[in-house]
C-alpha cells in the first residue's frame, strides 16, 4: 500500500513525499542490521522478538509493519493480536469480582470484558519498541501511513480496537499529535522502574537509601551465606525446573497477560547467549529461585523471576536477587538497572525512579469510542496501585 503525502514546504507544494508500508509475520524478514539501525543498543530487539515468535505463546499472533521512504525503512514496529480482557490491569476488589464472574459465568464475562485487540508493541517488552530511523527527521505522516496499514490488518483479523501499548514519554510526545488527529485517546499505564548505577560498591548504594530501608535490607541479607548463586550466559542447566518456578509466580500474580512457554526460555538463551543471563539461587543444593536478565550497551534488564514460595521468604530471595543484580551492575559496568513494571512500592524504597508509559487506543467504531475511553479511564492501572497514586499526589 502506498500513501502520497502533500509536502508542508510551500516552495515545493506540488511535490509529494511518498511512504510505502508492508507487513510480515516474522521479525526475520528484516536483517538484524536493520533492527540495530532502528533500535540501536536495545536488548529487546530482533532476537528477542524472534524468541517470542518461536515460543508460540497461546492467544497471541505477532506481526510487523515497516514504513519505507524511497525503499528505505524509516519505521519498523511489532504488533500482536490477542483477546484482551479489560480487567487485565485492575487489582483488589474489582479484580476479585471480575474473577468471580469469569469462573461463574464465563460467557457473560467474555461478552462484557473480552475484546479482539490489535496492539502495537510486544507482550514481552517493557515498553513499545517503535523502531525509528535516527538519521531521519521524524515526520508525523509516518504515523498516518502506519495507521492506514494497521486499519487494513485489523479489518482482516476482525480486531475492534487498535492500541499502542506502553509508549514511553519521549515517544508519546512525537506520537500524540498524529494519533489524536486519528481519533486515539491516551491514558497512563504501568511505569518502567530503573536505577542509575553510579556506585563504587554495594555499601555506597545502600547509603543512598533511607535509614530504615538500609537497616532492613542489611538484616535480610544475613542469610546470603546460606545461598549458592550461579550465573550462566546463555542456556542454563535445570531449564524445566526454572520454568516451573516461573509458573509459580505467574499463577500467583494478579496481573496476568501472556503465559510464556518453556520454549520461550530456551529460545531466548539460544538466540541471545551474549545478551542473556540466567542467575540461579540454590539452598542446600535445591533450586529455589532464578532471574532472567538481558543486557546490552550498559543497561541490565530484569525480565523474569521465579520463586519457590515455600522457601523464598525464609531466604529473602527477592532482596537477595535485587542485591546481586546491583552488584552485577557495579562489577560489570552497567550504568542502568531496569527492573521493569509492577511491585512499585518496594522498588521505590530501593531507589528506583519511575518512567511513565502510556496507552493510545481507539475503537474502530467511532460511535463506541467515547464509551471505550470512559471504561479505559476507570480501569487504568494507576487507579489500583497505591504506590503510584501516592507518588502522583506528591508535589513536583
Amino acid at each position: 500500500m502506498q500513501i502520497a503525502i502533500p509536502s508542508t514546504n510551500d516552495a515545493v507544494a506540488e511535490l509529494t513525499a511518498l511512504y510505502s508500508t508492508e507487513r510480515t509475520f516474522t521479525a526475520a524478514k528484516y536483517e538484524e542490521a536493520v533492527w540495530d539501525r532502528l533500535l540501536p543498543g536495545d536488548a529487546e530487539s530482533y532476537r528477542y522478538h524472534l524468541a517470542f515468535e518461536m515460543a508460540k505463546v497461546e492467544g497471541f499472533k505477532t506481526g510487523y509493519v515497516a514504513v519505507k521512504r524511497s525503499g528505505v525503512i524509516v519505521c519498523l514496529v511489532p504488533y500482536f493480536f490477542t483477546d484482551y480482557s479489560l480487567d487485565s490491569t485492575v487489582q483488589g476488589p474489582l479484580k476479585r469480582g471480575s474473577t468471580w464472574l469469569k469462573n461463574r459465568a464465563p460467557g457473560l464475562f467474555n461478552k462484557l470484558f473480552k475484546l479482539k485487540l490489535l496492539c502495537v508493541g510486544s507482550a514481552v517488552t517493557d515498553s513499545a519498541k517503535l523502531g525509528m530511523a535516527k538519521d531521519y527527521t521524524f515526520d508525523p505522516e509516518i504515523i498516518i501511513a502506519l495507521n492506514s496499514e494497521l486499519d487494513l490488518v485489523a479489518e482482516r483479523e476482525g480486531a475492534s480496537i487498535i492500541a499502542f501499548k506502553d509508549v514511553l514519554e519521549s515517544d508519546a510526545t512525537l506520537l500524540e499529535p498524529p494519533l489524536k488527529q486519528a481519533g486515539f485517546s491516551k491514558i497512563e499505564n504501568m511505569p518502567v522502574a530503573h536505577n542509575l548505577i553510579a556506585f563504587k560498591n554495594f555499601d555506597e548504594y545502600l547509603g543512598t537509601l533511607s535509614y530504615s530501608t538500609r537497616k532492613d535490607f542489611r538484616r535480610k541479607l544475613r542469610v546470603k551465606s546460606q545461598i549458592t548463586i550461579e550465573e550462566y550466559n546463555g542456556t542454563p542447566p535445570d531449564l524445566e525446573e526454572i520454568y516451573q518456578l516461573y509458573l509459580n509466580c505467574y499463577e500467583r500474580s494478579e496481573l496476568k497477560f501472556e503465559k510464556l512457554t518453556l520454549e520461550f526460555f530456551e529460545s531466548i538463551a539460544a538466540l541471545m547467549p551474549f545478551n542473556c543471563r540466567y542467575v540461579l539461587y540454590r539452598a542446600q543444593g535445591k533450586l529455589i529461585g532464578f532471574n532472567l536478565l538481558l543486557h546490552r550497551d550498559g543497561v541490565l534488564l530484569d525480565k523474569y523471576i521465579g520463586l519457590d514460595y515455600e522457601l523464598c521468604r525464609q531466604y529473602n530471595l527477592y532482596f537477595l536477587s535485587w542485591a546481586h543484580n546491583i552488584e552485577m551492575c557495579i562489577r560489570d559496568g552497567f550504568h542502568t538497572y531496569q527492573s521493569g513494571q509492577a511491585a512499585y512500592e518496594t522498588k521505590i524504597r530501593l531507589g528506583s525512579k519511575l518512567e511513565q508509559t502510556y496507552i493510545f487506543f481507539r475503537h474502530r467504531n467511532q460511535l463506541i469510542n467515547p464509551a471505550l475511553k470512559l471504561i479505559a479511564n476507570t480501569l487504568a492501572y494507576a487507579n489500583f496501585d497505591d504506590a503510584i497514586k501516592k507518588q502522583q499526589a506528591q508535589p513536583e
